[in-house]
């Protein structure tokens, strides 16, 4: 099983990317992503589309990673690095686990396909049918409302494709937009872990959440993308 949490760590599990913020003001300018064509989509609700990774994304996938708002909210302090991001890439598109491309299918890059604004990933423990939820958005996808319906295109991927009986994530206690978005996703909280992880440098509270496929709550049109 492919147990690659997230772009850049697929070698080994580190929990850095395990958490969504959304900075709730910023420039909603589509930030122009070259030689962006077609790309592939498998679902989508007329919000947000998702689609598989994509190697000629890598230096998008870096740009986000190393956010400053992405790592504050991943309680991360150190850069990724190019290289391994693109090996954990490779890992990942040739793994068991789902993997996604987030895109706002209302803004195009130069007429060439919907606008890249995110990744999410399921790391699915097979066995039980369980998985962890990971997502990560770029600046061009925050502050849109876009994470709650993304969130439920990849629930509906979990619980409709891969047959999972329950998917969980954590995220840091300060992250209230974050928290909101999961809440209208149809994740639940289950729990706390004390002081477990650090928040712009404060020690702070992870919080447990998870969704079942009966707690799932209703979008707006969302289906699959006709091939």
């Amino acid at each position: 099983m492919d147990r690659a949490h997230w772009l850049g760590r697929a070698h080994r599990r580190t929990g850095e990317h395990r958490r969504l913020y959304i900075r709730p003001s910023h420039s909603r300018e589509a930030i122009v992503i070259a030689h962006l064509t077609g790309p592939e989509l498998f679902r989508s609700d007329g919000t947000v589309a998702i689609g598989p990774l994509r190697r000629d994304l890598l230096d998008v996938y870096l740009r986000w990673t190393n956010d400053p708002v992405t790592m504050r909210g991943n309680g991360r302090t150190e850069l990724e690095d190019r290289e391994a991001l693109r090996t954990g890439l490779d890992v990942m598109l040739s793994g068991e686990n789902r993997h996604v491309t987030i895109y706002d299918p209302a803004r195009r890059d130069h007429g060439a396909g919907p606008l890249p604004v995110g990744t999410a990933t399921l790391s699915i423990d097979r066995p039980v049918a369980a998985a962890e939820y990971l997502i990560t958005l770029g600046e061009e996808g925050r502050g849109r409302g876009l994470a709650a319906p993304a969130t439920r295109l990849v629930l509906d991927v979990g619980f409709e494709d891969e047959g999972l009986e329950n998917v969980y994530l954590t995220v840091l206690e300060p992250n209230v937009a974050g928290i909101r978005a999961y809440k209208q996703a149809g994740f639940r909280l289950i729990g706390h872990r004390r002081r477990s992880a650090l928040w712009a440098g404060r020690r702070v509270d992870e919080i447990l959440m998870d969704a079942i496929p009966t707690s799932r709550t209703s979008g707006r049109g969302r289906q699959p993308v006709a091939t």
